[in-house]
């Protein structure tokens, strides 16, 4: 049977449709946020607990406190022996990414593989909205037992909770726990380096509970799904060559075909997983055309690109066909989705991730961080009514903010 190829011309946008930029969709949330605050005025919402600022809203209640004080009444074995290991786990990896940080801008300069690049998450200008949505879940797996486990030990070590609450900056959101300033200003040095410590090493105590979920991956999966035969198309970008031949998210690659023109012959790859897909790319960097053959579609004609989509630089030694993908694994049932693999493995890797800087940045002295105020009770307490205590933390406030400054910049020039 003679093989068909499709090829198809980009999507368009209907007539009349209404495409907001992001700085439109700033605008109109901060002129939400303004409406918001002047309503919360009129109608004193604040004897609520709801305080609504020009940018952001804060919610404060006492509700929780009753529950949070039984949290650490009950089990404090359990919670002694978390704090123990997790203050272990926080020193080795803030001091592992401390060493990384101070490299890593070397790495980036010199173009070293080793060198990684960072970036912030902003939703509407760093990702689109529909991905941030993917890191709501992991965050509140960050944010929640942090947030716990300061109350928690704040009430082993005698300082009462004020209030609990949640905030949302801009498109930004979190959690606290207030404490009673008096109470956390009379406890002792050791007292107090418990209770800011400890959002941190419960968050080190969870990073590894999901590492090792992650690892586990493969074996849960296999309860519902066979093994990886074919690349599942997470992604498409708009206007490259998978886009223009409409090639759409949730596909599956099958077969690869690279065209050899000065030979005139096809060389076919069997695509059964991510590394299939890479290597079949990879060997034909100077192809011209490729065939695509799609799980239960036509098979595509491509002309693949050198311009990288994700950075929208031009490579001189890759080639893309605009595309992101992970491996298919065909459910054992028709009530399956095939996207669960994709993202069970996404949002652990997040949480993962998002755990483990959670740890690094929050014991770095960074303003307003569990380590900035660990260093501040710590410098107060050995240099009291001195200027150098001052001096000292701010000395470090600037060398910590450089840091992660440096590593940012250069992630974004290089």
């Amino acid at each position: 049977m003679k093989e068909q190829f499709f090829i198809t011309k980009p999507s368009t946008i209907a007539k009349g449709s209404i495409m907001l930029t992001t700085f439109q969709i700033v605008l109109f949330v901060i002129i939400g946020f303004l409406l918001l605050s002047y309503l919360a005025k009129v109608l004193n919402l604040q004897k609520y607990g709801i305080h609504i600022l020009p940018i952001g809203i804060i919610f404060r209640t006492e509700f929780f406190n009753k529950i949070l004080e039984k949290m650490g009444e009950k089990g404090k074995r359990f919670w002694k022996i978390l704090y123990d290991i997790g203050k272990i786990l926080t020193g080795i990896i803030t001091l592992g990414l401390l060493g990384f940080f101070i490299v890593n801008p070397f790495l980036i300069i010199f173009n070293s593989p080793a060198g990684l690049g960072f970036q912030l998450i902003i939703p509407g200008v760093t990702i689109d909205f529909k991905m941030a949505l993917l890191f709501i879940l992991p965050i509140l797996l960050v944010l929640i037992p942090h947030e716990i486990a300061h109350a928690v030990m704040a009430h082993r070590e005698g300082i009462k909770i004020k209030s609990s609450g949640i905030f949302i900056v801009l498109v930004f959101f979190g959690g606290f726990v207030e404490l009673v300033r008096e109470q956390v200003e009379k406890a002792n040095l050791k007292s107090k380096i418990r209770v800011f410590l400890n959002g941190s090493a419960i968050n080190a105590v969870f990073s590894v509970f999901f590492v090792a979920l992650y690892l586990l991956s493969p074996l849960i999966v296999s309860i519902g799904y066979t093994d990886p035969s074919g690349a599942l198309i997470t992604n498409v970008y708009d206007g490259y060559p998978a886009d223009m031949v409409g090639i759409v998210r949730g596909d599956v690659i099958t077969t690869i075909g690279a065209y050899n023109s000065s030979t005139q012959q096809v060389i076919y790859y069997q695509i059964n997983n991510v590394e299939d897909y890479h290597r079949a790319i990879a060997e034909n960097l100077g192809v011209g055309l490729f065939f695509v053959s799609l799980l239960d579609k036509p098979t595509r004609a491509l002309i693949p690109t050198s311009d990288n989509p994700s950075s929208s630089k031009n490579s001189t030694d890759r080639i893309f066909l605009g595309i992101n993908i992970y491996n298919y694994y065909p459910p054992k049932s028709g009530r399956q989705s095939i996207w669960f693999p994709y993202y069970w493995n996404m949002q652990i890797l997040y949480t993962l991730n998002i755990g483990i800087m959670a740890v690094f940045l929050n014991t770095l002295p960074l303003f307003l961080t569990d380590g900035d105020k660990i260093l501040q009770a710590y410098l107060m307490n050995k240099y009291p009514d001195k200027p150098k205590g001052k001096k000292l933390l701010n000395v470090a406030r600037i060398i910590s903010i450089c840091l992660i400054a440096v590593n940012l910049i250069l992630s974004m020039v290089f």
